[in-house]
């Protein structure tokens, strides 16, 4: 794979970003939001969209600048997901214990991202002692989690987007997500 393409899309600088499929509140598309962009799936109303850092803002990567470096959707994500582990292994992650829950820390523009790094909910895994973990992701800059079966977390849970979603920045949505087998769904028992 060419790191980088002829229009100068540099793969290695690529990391995935989540963001909601219409915005919160509303039914439609987010506004602005340029359906020429890279994108795929996530999970509910989450979908990956991809950017390069530029100074101290984001550009997406627009699907001319994929089809530039001549490669796949999936092959994007796949090196995206592995900057974004190195991105993450360059600073520090921090998923500090706060009562029943455990936000994840990273400065504040990629927690949400976090979602894609499979050694990172391993290792939720091992420290809950389950293999099923709930997590909500409100806006861009939270993301936090419990144990699934954690009454008290879910609660906590429900309470931290209460308290976040009036005034959110980059609000993203109010849904709970489950991890099992390392694979995120819409929880439906929130």
């Amino acid at each position: 794979m060419n790191p980088e393409g002829s229009n100068g899309l540099d793969l290695n600088s690529v990391l995935p970003y989540a963001k909601a499929v219409t915005p919160p509140g509303s039914s439609g598309p987010i506004p602005g939001l340029d359906l020429a962009l890279v994108s795929r799936p996530f999970v509910g109303s989450l979908v990956t969209t991809y950017v390069v850092e530029v100074g101290s803002g984001l550009r997406f990567v627009s699907e001319d600048e994929l089809n530039g470096v001549a490669i796949t959707v999936d092959e994007l994500h796949e090196q995206a997901v592995r900057n974004l582990a190195a991105y993450v292994g360059q600073r520090q992650l921090r998923t500090p214990e706060y009562h029943d829950i455990r936000p994840v820390l990273l400065g504040g523009t990629f927690e949400v991202s976090v979602m894609f790094l499979e050694e990172v909910w391993n290792r939720f895994e091992s420290q809950f002692g389950e293999r099923s973990i709930l997590a909500v992701a409100p806006t861009r800059d939270i993301l936090a989690c419990c144990p699934a079966s954690s009454q008290a977390g879910r609660a906590q849970l429900g309470q931290l987007i209460d308290r976040v979603w009036p005034a959110g920045d980059h609000r993203l949505t109010r849904d709970f997500y489950r991890r099992v087998d390392g694979t995120w769904h819409l929880d439906s028992s929130a």
